[in-house]
Protein backbone atom coordinates (compact mmCIF):
# COMPACT_ATOMS: atom_id res chain seq x y z
CA UNK A 1 0.00 0.00 0.00
CA UNK A 2 1.22 3.25 -0.82
CA UNK A 3 -0.75 6.18 -0.08
CA UNK A 4 1.70 9.23 0.05
CA UNK A 5 0.73 11.90 -2.94
CA UNK A 6 1.46 14.79 -0.98
CA UNK A 7 4.44 16.45 0.93
CA UNK A 8 2.67 16.97 4.27
CA UNK A 9 1.51 13.17 4.56
CA UNK A 10 5.24 12.69 3.28
CA UNK A 11 6.76 14.49 6.13
CA UNK A 12 4.19 13.02 8.78
CA UNK A 13 5.31 9.62 7.85
CA UNK A 14 8.54 10.27 7.86
CA UNK A 15 8.07 11.84 11.27
CA UNK A 16 6.27 8.63 12.63
CA UNK A 17 9.13 6.51 11.21
CA UNK A 18 12.01 8.56 12.68
CA UNK A 19 12.24 6.63 16.11
CA UNK A 20 13.17 3.23 14.22
CA UNK A 21 15.62 4.83 12.12
CA UNK A 22 17.07 6.35 15.21
CA UNK A 23 17.14 2.98 16.94
CA UNK A 24 18.54 1.29 14.39
CA UNK A 25 21.69 3.46 13.53
CA UNK A 26 24.36 1.09 14.96
CA UNK A 27 22.37 -2.20 13.14
CA UNK A 28 23.51 0.03 10.17
CA UNK A 29 26.95 0.73 11.48
CA UNK A 30 27.65 -2.75 11.55
CA UNK A 31 26.04 -4.52 8.32
CA UNK A 32 27.16 -0.98 6.29
CA UNK A 33 24.45 -0.66 4.17
CA UNK A 34 20.52 0.18 4.83
CA UNK A 35 18.55 -2.90 5.96
CA UNK A 36 16.07 -4.46 3.38
CA UNK A 37 13.09 -3.97 5.77
CA UNK A 38 14.04 -0.60 6.80
CA UNK A 39 14.42 0.50 3.05
CA UNK A 40 10.87 -0.61 2.15
CA UNK A 41 9.72 1.11 5.42
CA UNK A 42 11.31 4.22 3.86
CA UNK A 43 9.70 3.47 0.56
CA UNK A 44 6.27 3.22 1.84
CA UNK A 45 6.58 6.72 3.06
CA UNK A 46 8.19 8.26 0.24
CA UNK A 47 11.42 8.97 0.76
CA UNK A 48 13.06 7.59 -2.55
CA UNK A 49 10.17 9.19 -4.83
CA UNK A 50 10.18 12.79 -3.77
CA UNK A 51 12.07 14.15 -7.20
CA UNK A 52 10.31 10.89 -9.58
CA UNK A 53 7.60 13.19 -12.01
CA UNK A 54 4.43 12.88 -10.38
CA UNK A 55 3.57 11.40 -14.39
CA UNK A 56 5.52 8.49 -12.52
CA UNK A 57 3.75 8.52 -9.43
CA UNK A 58 6.31 10.92 -7.85
CA UNK A 59 5.65 13.19 -5.48
CA UNK A 60 7.71 15.84 -7.83
CA UNK A 61 8.52 17.95 -4.74
CA UNK A 62 10.39 21.95 -5.10
CA UNK A 63 13.97 21.87 -3.67
CA UNK A 64 13.27 23.03 -0.85
CA UNK A 65 10.51 20.53 0.36
CA UNK A 66 12.82 17.76 -1.01
CA UNK A 67 15.41 18.99 1.05
CA UNK A 68 13.10 19.47 4.06
CA UNK A 69 12.42 15.87 3.62
CA UNK A 70 15.88 14.33 3.44
CA UNK A 71 16.77 16.68 6.49
CA UNK A 72 13.84 14.78 8.54
CA UNK A 73 15.46 11.49 7.56
CA UNK A 74 18.86 12.32 8.32
CA UNK A 75 18.16 14.02 11.94
CA UNK A 76 17.40 10.70 13.28
CA UNK A 77 19.91 8.64 10.66
CA UNK A 78 22.72 9.96 8.71
CA UNK A 79 22.81 7.27 6.64
CA UNK A 80 19.35 6.78 5.66
CA UNK A 81 19.36 10.35 4.73
CA UNK A 82 22.21 9.77 2.43
CA UNK A 83 20.30 6.79 0.56
CA UNK A 84 17.42 8.88 0.35
CA UNK A 85 19.39 11.99 -1.45
CA UNK A 86 21.10 9.43 -3.98
CA UNK A 87 17.61 7.44 -4.94
CA UNK A 88 15.52 10.98 -5.13
CA UNK A 89 18.00 12.43 -7.37
CA UNK A 90 18.80 9.47 -9.67
CA UNK A 91 15.34 9.59 -10.24
CA UNK A 92 15.04 12.69 -11.85
CA UNK A 93 16.37 10.80 -14.61
CA UNK A 94 12.64 9.85 -15.56
CA UNK A 95 12.29 13.64 -16.15
CA UNK A 96 14.78 13.11 -19.60
CA UNK A 97 14.30 9.59 -20.14
CA UNK A 98 11.95 8.13 -23.05
CA UNK A 99 8.32 7.89 -21.19
CA UNK A 100 7.83 4.77 -22.06
CA UNK A 101 11.13 3.71 -20.38
CA UNK A 102 10.44 5.82 -17.52
CA UNK A 103 6.71 4.64 -17.28
CA UNK A 104 8.51 1.04 -16.79
CA UNK A 105 11.05 1.60 -14.22
CA UNK A 106 9.01 3.87 -11.73
CA UNK A 107 5.53 1.55 -12.11
CA UNK A 108 5.79 0.28 -9.09
CA UNK A 109 5.92 3.30 -6.04
CA UNK A 110 8.06 0.98 -4.25
CA UNK A 111 11.10 1.35 -7.06
CA UNK A 112 13.95 2.43 -5.29
CA UNK A 113 16.98 3.53 -8.32
CA UNK A 114 20.40 4.42 -7.47
CA UNK A 115 23.84 5.38 -9.11
CA UNK A 116 26.91 7.27 -9.87
CA UNK A 117 26.55 10.32 -12.42
CA UNK A 118 30.48 10.47 -12.28
CA UNK A 119 31.12 9.44 -15.74
CA UNK A 120 33.56 6.36 -15.10
CA UNK A 121 32.41 4.34 -17.54
CA UNK A 122 32.66 4.01 -21.35
CA UNK A 123 29.37 3.79 -23.78
CA UNK A 124 30.44 2.24 -27.32
CA UNK A 125 27.43 3.64 -29.83
CA UNK A 126 25.75 0.15 -30.62
CA UNK A 127 23.06 0.19 -33.32
CA UNK A 128 20.18 1.91 -31.36
CA UNK A 129 21.84 2.09 -27.81
CA UNK A 130 25.48 1.80 -26.16
CA UNK A 131 27.40 -1.09 -25.27
CA UNK A 132 28.54 -0.35 -21.54
CA UNK A 133 31.57 -1.34 -19.34
CA UNK A 134 32.47 0.89 -16.46
CA UNK A 135 33.18 0.57 -12.38
CA UNK A 136 31.89 3.39 -10.22
CA UNK A 137 32.82 4.41 -7.04
CA UNK A 138 30.31 5.24 -4.40
CA UNK A 139 27.27 3.32 -4.99
CA UNK A 140 25.23 4.22 -2.19
CA UNK A 141 22.11 2.14 -1.05
CA UNK A 142 22.84 0.19 -4.42
CA UNK A 143 21.88 -3.23 -2.46
CA UNK A 144 18.61 -2.42 -2.72
CA UNK A 145 17.34 -1.12 -5.96
CA UNK A 146 15.91 -2.41 -8.81
CA UNK A 147 17.66 0.13 -11.06
CA UNK A 148 21.03 1.56 -11.33
CA UNK A 149 22.29 4.26 -13.26
CA UNK A 150 26.38 5.12 -14.28
CA UNK A 151 27.87 7.77 -16.08
CA UNK A 152 29.74 7.29 -18.83
CA UNK A 153 31.96 8.70 -21.65
CA UNK A 154 30.43 8.59 -25.18
CA UNK A 155 32.66 6.89 -27.99
CA UNK A 156 31.90 5.46 -31.48
CA UNK A 157 34.11 3.67 -33.70
CA UNK A 158 36.91 3.60 -30.72
CA UNK A 159 36.46 7.70 -30.82
CA UNK A 160 35.55 9.82 -28.50
CA UNK A 161 32.10 11.61 -29.04
CA UNK A 162 32.44 15.56 -28.74
CA UNK A 163 29.56 18.16 -28.14
CA UNK A 164 29.27 21.08 -30.65
CA UNK A 165 31.85 23.10 -27.74
CA UNK A 166 33.94 20.67 -28.22
CA UNK A 167 33.56 18.92 -24.93
CA UNK A 168 33.15 14.95 -24.25
CA UNK A 169 29.76 13.84 -25.01
CA UNK A 170 28.63 12.43 -21.41
CA UNK A 171 25.75 10.05 -20.71
CA UNK A 172 24.22 8.24 -18.00
CA UNK A 173 23.30 5.13 -18.64
CA UNK A 174 20.89 3.70 -16.57
CA UNK A 175 19.83 -0.68 -16.42
CA UNK A 176 18.74 -2.76 -14.10
CA UNK A 177 20.27 -4.08 -10.99
CA UNK A 178 20.24 -7.73 -12.22
CA UNK A 179 23.01 -6.36 -14.72
CA UNK A 180 25.37 -4.90 -12.13
CA UNK A 181 27.88 -6.50 -9.93
CA UNK A 182 28.41 -4.42 -6.34
CA UNK A 183 31.60 -4.62 -5.05
CA UNK A 184 32.35 -4.98 -0.79
CA UNK A 185 34.38 -2.24 -0.92
CA UNK A 186 32.78 -0.17 1.63
CA UNK A 187 34.91 0.04 4.39
CA UNK A 188 34.97 3.38 5.92
CA UNK A 189 34.95 5.43 9.95
CA UNK A 190 31.69 7.82 8.58
CA UNK A 191 28.37 7.11 7.22
CA UNK A 192 29.20 3.23 7.61
CA UNK A 193 25.38 2.42 6.71
CA UNK A 194 24.76 3.77 3.41
CA UNK A 195 26.50 0.90 2.03
CA UNK A 196 28.42 3.09 -0.56
CA UNK A 197 30.63 0.04 -2.65
CA UNK A 198 31.67 0.15 -6.11
CA UNK A 199 29.51 -1.01 -8.66
CA UNK A 200 30.12 -2.10 -12.24
CA UNK A 201 28.87 -3.84 -15.35
CA UNK A 202 30.85 -5.68 -17.85
CA UNK A 203 29.55 -5.05 -21.69
CA UNK A 204 26.05 -4.92 -21.17
CA UNK A 205 23.56 -3.09 -23.82
CA UNK A 206 21.72 -0.23 -22.74
CA UNK A 207 18.92 1.60 -25.03
CA UNK A 208 19.27 5.20 -26.48
CA UNK A 209 15.92 5.59 -24.73
CA UNK A 210 17.45 4.39 -21.68
CA UNK A 211 20.44 6.70 -21.65
CA UNK A 212 20.02 10.74 -20.51
CA UNK A 213 21.82 13.37 -20.74
CA UNK A 214 21.27 16.44 -18.19
CA UNK A 215 23.12 18.90 -20.25
CA UNK A 216 21.97 18.00 -23.88
CA UNK A 217 18.88 16.64 -23.64
CA UNK A 218 15.90 18.52 -23.28
CA UNK A 219 13.59 16.93 -20.25
CA UNK A 220 10.12 15.20 -20.97
CA UNK A 221 8.56 16.82 -17.39
CA UNK A 222 9.81 20.23 -16.25
CA UNK A 223 7.81 20.62 -12.82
Amino acid sequence: MFDIESYDSMMAALGALAPELAERAAEMEEVRRLPADLAEKMARAGAFRMMTPKTYGGLELSAREFVEGVERIARANASAGWCSMIACTTSMNAAYMAPDMAAEIYASPMTITGGVFAPMGRAEVEGDGYRVTGRWQWGSGSANCSWLAGGCMVFEKGEMKRLPSGAPDQRMMVFPASDATLHDTWHVMGLKGTGSGDLSVDGIFVPKARSVSLVTDTPHETG
